[in-house]
């Protein structure tokens, strides 16, 4: 039950991330039509999309661990078998994260990096 509901938990996540990535892609069209216009490649345009918004889930990450970690080992202590936190769970979890960000954010700035430039920008 609880795997389900956390795999439903990163789902949701996604989504959201995927509709911010397009939010901010049509937001910034004008400005990636004349980045393509003015010599820009597809992949430096990936790069600068996708940067804008792994930052965030980075900054994120690096605040919730040491939270996360208050709170593992005082709900652990509770416990009659005692164990520890091991920094590689949190390293895993990590990669795990900045993996769907990346994944789920590149989609839709492909899209936006192989559009046109003429489309957005015909009535400039």
């Amino acid at each position: 039950m609880v795997s389900l509901f956390s795999l439903l938990a990163v789902l949701i996540a996604a989504i959201g991330l995927f509709a911010l990535s397009a939010f901010i892609t049509v937001s910034r069209r004008k400005e990636i039509g004349v980045r393509k216009v003015n010599g820009a490649t597809s992949m430096q345009i990936m790069v600068l999309l996708n940067f804008s918004l792994v930052r965030w889930v980075l900054i994120g990450f690096i605040i919730a661990c040491p939270v996360a970690n208050y709170i593992m080992v005082k709900w652990l202590q509770s416990f009659a078998c005692k164990t520890v936190v091991s920094w590689w769970i949190f390293l895993a979890s990590g990669a795990m994260v900045i993996f769907v960000a990346v994944l789920t954010v590149s989609w839709e700035s492909f899209r936006a990096a192989r559009r046109n430039p003429v489309e957005t920008l015909r009535y400039e």
